[in-house]
């Protein structure tokens, strides 16, 4: 990932699964993340997303805030079933927190979230891909 990239594609996205490791929030990093959700909806229905969030920091965290416009505009073109958070910070987790408490209103809201610590990765590969029965 380089500076001017909100966030980077982790080689486990295949079909349904978008698996991203995401730094500083911007507008068009937001613009791209949306499409990117939008194509694969649009392919699959419903999408599942890993999302690793390492190393965050205050200014990390603030700088997501940039993701509340895309959020309203763009929440509906797409549908999460299952969402993993990755972290290793509790600005990280902090973030997760707060989505988790607006979730019930919020467009962007995952049928199945939850928060991981960093050292859970390999399993949290494992429940991601699961079907909600």
């Amino acid at each position: 990932m380089t500076s001017t990239q909100m966030f980077e594609v982790l080689d486990e996205t295949e079909d349904d699964l978008v698996a991203i490791r995401v730094g500083r929030g911007t507008r068009q990093g937001y613009e791209d993340l949306y499409s990117l959700l939008v194509e694969k909806s649009e392919q699959y229905g419903t999408i599942k997303v890993y999302e690793e969030v390492p190393n965050w920091t205050f200014s990390t965290f603030l700088s997501h805030l940039h993701g509340i416009v895309p959020d309203l505009r763009y929440g509906s073109d797409f549908t999460i079933a299952r969402y993993a958070a990755v972290g290793d910070t509790r600005w990280s987790k902090l973030l997760y927190d707060w989505w988790r408490a607006v979730w019930p209103i919020w467009p962007v809201a995952p049928e199945t979230m939850q928060y991981f610590d960093l050292e859970e990765r390999p399993d949290v590969l494992q429940w991601i891909p699961q079907s909600e029965d």
